[in-house]
């Protein structure tokens, strides 16, 4: 019988984080680069300020890219796509990329500015096809480097799931719009709070083969992720050229009572790709004793409630993008909503394409074309996504009509 042959995962602490970076690559053996165009793809979905833990902390993509420099002389990409409604440039600037994007010996990309490729996923359960950046077929070598954070509707974010933003402008919100109910209740059975969108997610690892994975938990995201949770500095990096078994030793530091059930789309790659590693005891890790590494961080929460006592969100299969907006309204307009609504009076709020009219209360603002069928049953605010300012002048201008009727 032939052993299964396991993947080496290096994990790394320093609170200078270039020294970290160094230390952990330096443990594993990268593929030669040399002569190909290697894209470095951190999470910047997100016009945000550095070290926060939403984006990648461009520090440590700065220490890869220079690692990498000294050792391979290649052509160096950088560049994501953001989320609906973000400019890709702003995003790096504000999120502290300018020195780095300004360098002559890398090339800022934005992913969406040339019109996409169109892959075709045969094998995919639920995604047979993807447009993805026009640059695709430029790119030799995928570098992922993501964010460690908990996520509200992925359980988490990690390498792999930082491969979404190859994916061509709202494209991506086309997996958050997908159903197959036979297939999902078929799942369920070994993988309880399975939904669509994460098996799209898993179809993607027919397409996607980074070359090196790298986890930047120099801050690490906990609570309402991907973009609302709070950040903890953990000054710690995680690398390999297994992106699975990064991401499996990722989930070890920070949820160590989770198994890749708890984050279902890394369960479904798990099973589906061959000789794949399904625990940590799969892997070999330098060191070979984790254990003071590990942080517990605090899990995402099952419903906003939990937070804003004032707030009754409705939210069934929703994308980040609308999620992402209403944790900005929620927090940007805290004093507004506290003066306006209480516990007994809350503010009614629904997203998300699986909401049904038995869901609803009276009076509820329904979020984004997904609610669109349901407007009789409520106040229905148009977009993918609208904007911020848009739902609070329609909340308060019902407000107003509100009270002179009353």
């Amino acid at each position: 019988m032939k052993l299964m042959k396991k993947p080496i995962v290096s994990v790394a602490r320093n609170e200078n984080i270039t020294l970290a970076v160094k230390s952990c690559l330096d443990q594993i053996k990268i593929p030669d680069l040399t002569g190909k165009t290697v894209l470095l793809k951190p999470n910047v979905g997100r016009e945000v300020d550095p070290k926060l833990a939403i984006n990648t902390n461009p520090e440590v993509v700065s220490a890869v890219f220079n690692y990498l420099k000294e050792k391979f002389k290649a052509k160096y990409l950088i560049g994501d796509s953001p989320i609906i409604n973000t400019d890709t440039k702003k995003a790096f600037k504000q999120s502290g990329y300018s020195d780095l994007i300004n360098d002559d010996n890398i090339h800022f990309l934005d992913l969406d500015d040339r019109p996409p490729v169109q892959l075709d996923i045969n094998e995919g359960r639920i995604l047979k096809k993807i447009k993805v950046t026009g640059y695709w077929n430029e790119i030799d070598a995928i570098i992922t480097i993501g964010t460690a954070k908990m996520h509200m509707h992925t359980g988490a974010s990690l390498s792999f799931k930082n491969l979404k933003g190859l994916i061509y402008k709202r494209d991506k919100i086309t997996l958050h719009h997908l159903q197959n109910p036979e297939l999902i209740n078929q799942l369920k059975k070994s993988i309880e709070k399975i939904k669509e969108l994460d098996v799209a997610i898993a179809d993607l690892a027919h397409i996607f083969h980074p070359v090196l994975a790298i986890i930047d938990a120099s801050y690490a995201l906990e609570g309402m992720g991907p973009a609302s949770g709070s950040a903890v500095k953990m000054d710690t990096i995680i690398s390999s050229t297994d992106y699975l078994a990064a991401d499996i030793i990722a989930i070890a530091l920070t949820q160590p009572k989770w198994t890749l059930v708890n984050v279902p789309h890394l369960k479904l790659i798990s099973d589906l790709l061959k000789d794949a590693p399904k625990s940590r005891n799969d892997i070999i890790t330098i060191p070979e004793d984790i254990q003071g590494f590990i942080k517990p961080l605090e899990p995402p929460p099952t419903s906003i409630n939990i937070k804003y006592k004032n707030v009754n969100l409705i939210d069934i299969d929703s994308c980040s993008a609308c999620l992402s907006t209403i944790f900005n309204l929620l927090k940007n307009n805290k004093e507004f909503i506290d003066d306006n609504f209480t516990a007994e009076n809350p503010l009614k709020l629904a997203i998300g394409k699986g909401i049904k009219y038995s869901d609803l209360y009276d009076n509820t603002f329904l979020i984004g074309n997904c609610t669109y069928a349901l407007q009789e049953k409520g106040i229905f605010i148009k977009g993918c996504t609208p904007v911020e300012s848009t739902i609070l002048e329609l909340i308060k201008n019902n407000l107003k009509k509100n009270k002179k009727e009353n």
